[in-house]
């Protein structure tokens, strides 16, 4: 119990201290990330052989990193060059592996990728997810009802679910959205969160509209996992008589921007992560430009991120928000904006609800890169680049086509009699125009 009390108050003080940052100026809080920063650039040199390798090679000193403007002196570091690189070049040799917390990333990239967190690291997490969602209104003893991974019902401590404080319920997301309709108003949740998947709203705001389902009537909803377009998002605030603020970020780094009250753009974490935007060849973009976002995390030690390149596009601005708080803001652009998956029998289901499905970081050894293509309602490709030739195929395809039997037939309550899931073995995975992996496409209309 001594553990859970301290991992509460250790939550509670960098919440507080992070409400109270919310409104100093622009010039203190530059002056704050300058200091974490280069605390951060010193550690991961020392001790963590893959950052000490990187500043060599880029014949950078730690010293010679002393405010933010000097990132770009080193390479943007990308997902692809971390995941060739053994556990051990990535974490600091301060940390025992079997006493780190591993998240995994769903992989809306491709690339499944698993990180590594520390129990203070956690709970610095934990207190910037709910500085957001206290913002826009969550309450302590709130019913707070989350559409999220079935794994990450274990975030609650013991002590939360006791008493009841910040105490997040979840639903696993891709579990059948009439029984999700049936377990949420149960709940009767106060605050409902997409914390996986904005898409999974929908398909939930979706679900209650055709079954006549009204008594869902939360004060706040919150959406994150995938770019929401306006008419979703007036969809969902609609059918559920709430308002609906939109959320961004990473596994890697958690949460990194998010809307306030006000719903014009992104307040930007920069007490928490250091956001770039670079143009083609690295550079910054100046404000009112689209850019790769690119994030150097202010609290990872136990496995640091600077330079970390996202492929995420987004717009930084000058605006100052009418709410008065000082965090700088971005907008966003182009997200994780994937396509709904739709089959004969009616079914819709969100990308990530699918990428959860297919589990594919369990295989994340044997898998470079994928990509899931819908060619029709009852015809599913999936591309797949292994990581070397000696993995063999056929493993791969049986593991993959039973996650999605799996997942979709049993917990989704998917007809899959008619459908064929392809899986093929590709040398590579075509990127966008912009050098993005666009993970799930569909060629069949979702919402038509």
């Amino acid at each position: 119990m001594v553990v859970f009390v301290n991992n509460i108050a250790r939550i509670s003080y960098y919440l507080l201290a992070g409400i109270n940052r919310l409104n100093w100026s622009r010039q203190r809080l530059e002056k704050y990330q300058n200091k974490k920063l280069r605390n951060v650039v010193k550690y991961a040199y020392n001790n963590v052989q893959f950052y000490h390798q990187l500043f060599r090679a880029s014949n950078v000193n730690p010293s010679d990193i002393k405010t933010i403007s000097d990132l770009s002196k080193l390479p943007v570091v990308r997902k692809k060059e971390m995941r060739k690189r053994e556990r051990t070049n990535l974490i600091s040799k301060e940390f025992s592996n079997a006493k780190l917390k591993r998240l995994s990333t769903g992989g809306s990239t491709g690339e499944p990728f698993s990180i590594y967190v520390c129990g203070k690291e956690d709970d610095w997490r934990k207190a910037i997810y709910l500085r957001a969602h206290i913002s826009c209104g969550l309450r302590p003893r709130d019913r707070w009802v989350a559409l999220d991974a079935v794994e990450r019902a274990a975030e609650n401590t013991r002590l939360q679910n006791i008493i009841g404080i910040f105490s997040r319920k979840v639903i696993p997301v891709n579990l059948d959205k009439m029984l999700q309709l049936e377990a949420i108003t149960r709940l009767n949740p106060n605050v409902l969160d997409g914390a996986c998947s904005s898409g999974a709203l929908w398909l939930l705001a979706k679900e209650a509209e055709e079954r006549g389902v009204h008594s869902i009537r939360p004060r706040v909803i919150f959406g994150t996992g995938d770019l929401i377009d306006r008419p979703s998002r007036n969809f969902i605030e609609k059918v559920f008589d709430a308002p609906y603020y939109d959320q961004f970020g990473t596994t890697e780094v958690d949460r990194t921007a998010w809307q306030c009250q006000e719903r014009i753009h992104y307040h930007m974490d920069v007490d928490s992560v250091v956001m770039q935007f670079i143009d083609e060849d690295g550079q910054e973009v100046a404000p009112g430009e689209r850019g790769e976002i690119v994030f150097t995390s202010l609290f990872s030690y136990a496995m640091p991120f600077i330079r970390y390149g996202t492929l995420d596009i987004g717009v930084p601005v000058e605006d100052e928000c009418t709410c008065e708080r000082t965090l700088p803001l971005m907008k966003v652009v182009e997200g994780r904006s994937n396509s709904f998956l739709t089959f004969p029998d009616g079914h819709v289901i969100a990308p990530m609800s699918f990428i959860e499905t297919l589990k594919a970081y369990e295989l994340s050894k044997e898998i470079d890169q994928y990509r899931v293509v819908q060619k029709r309602k009852n015809l599913v490709e999936l591309y797949v680049k292994k990581t070397n030739d000696e993995v063999d195929e056929e493993t791969i395809r049986n593991r993959l086509i039973a996650n999605i039997l799996e997942g979709l037939t049993t917990a989704e309550k998917v007809d899959l009699s008619d459908v064929r899931f392809d899986v093929r073995f590709v040398d590579e995975i075509p990127l966008t125009t912009r050098g993005k992996l666009k993970v799930v496409v569909s060629e069949v209309p979702a919402f038509t």
